[in-house]
């Protein structure tokens, strides 16, 4: 269950309709608090560092860490680190780094996005990718600049990902609006359901929900999915440096 904990939170809906103002900024901050039943396991955070400039091109240097919290370090500690370039302007990645340590597992990736050229280097290995290719993390930062009105009309849609040396397909479907009750007030939000691919994230049963501000911000609120052994839901517990006031209900 652990070693899945921060993928999941990872793995938020995916649209193909991207909007023109671009809803974060270098400082935004957020963090989440993982909970397992009424337990919480884990932590998970994601931050814009800097703008950075990679071989002249503009870029977004984000960083996304999750960790067990302290108590479950001692049956199986987790600390995981991801990190994307996102082109400010197309809001694809040029590099994605993935340092992750779960229990005994440890592995680290670095890949560089040739998006011209449809390819991935990776070490001394060329993989072929589709068009507009996202990573792990970045796919979430495009996801955030869909345009709410195309979204709401769309039954279904898919975004191409590489990850792990693969290329697959993510099928995201948009449910409903739902207000939820959040530790700084009522918000209102989007409610979407990813389709995972069997055999990765979740097994075949499994299910999970996400939810977005339904503002200027589209930040993410809450993931939930349900396991055979029960729900984990990550909820956001503090943020800074929004690029707009997040809409609280009155």
């Amino acid at each position: 269950m652990f070693k899945r904990l921060f993928l999941i939170f990872l793995f938020t809906p995916l649209f193909a309709f991207p909007q023109k103002e671009i809803p974060y900024q270098v400082g935004e901050y957020s963090a989440f608090d993982v909970s397992f039943g009424a337990i919480i396991v884990g932590h998970a955070e994601l931050e814009i560092v800097e703008e950075k400039l990679i071989d002249s091109t503009s870029t977004f240097h984000i960083v996304g860490k999750g960790k067990t919290a302290y108590f479950f370090d001692w049956f199986f500690k987790v600390r995981d680190v991801y990190e994307t370039f996102l082109d400010t302007s197309k809001l694809l990645p040029i590099k994605f780094v993935r340092d992750i340590n779960e229990g005994p597992y440890s592995k680290k990736q670095n890949y560089f996005f040739h998006h011209s050229d449809g390819i991935v280097k990776h070490n001394d290995t060329t993989y072929k990718i589709p068009f507009n290719s996202q990573d792990m993390l970045s796919a979430l930062f495009y996801a955030r600049t869909f345009n709410k009105e195309e979204v709401k009309k769309t039954s279904s849609f898919f975004v191409p990902i590489f990850m792990d040396e693969e290329n697959y397909f993510l099928e995201v479907s948009y449910l409903n609006n739902e207000v939820i009750e959040t530790e700084f007030g009522k918000v209102d939000c989007m409610v979407f359901k990813p389709k995972m691919q069997e055999g990765r994230v979740f097994e075949d049963g499994e299910e999970m929900k996400i939810w977005i501000s339904d503002d200027k911000n589209h930040l993410l609120m809450k993931v939930e999915t349900k396991i055979w052994a029960g729900t984990i839901k990550a909820v956001l517990a503090d943020y800074k440096e929004l690029k707009f006031p997040l809409s609280i209900i009155q």
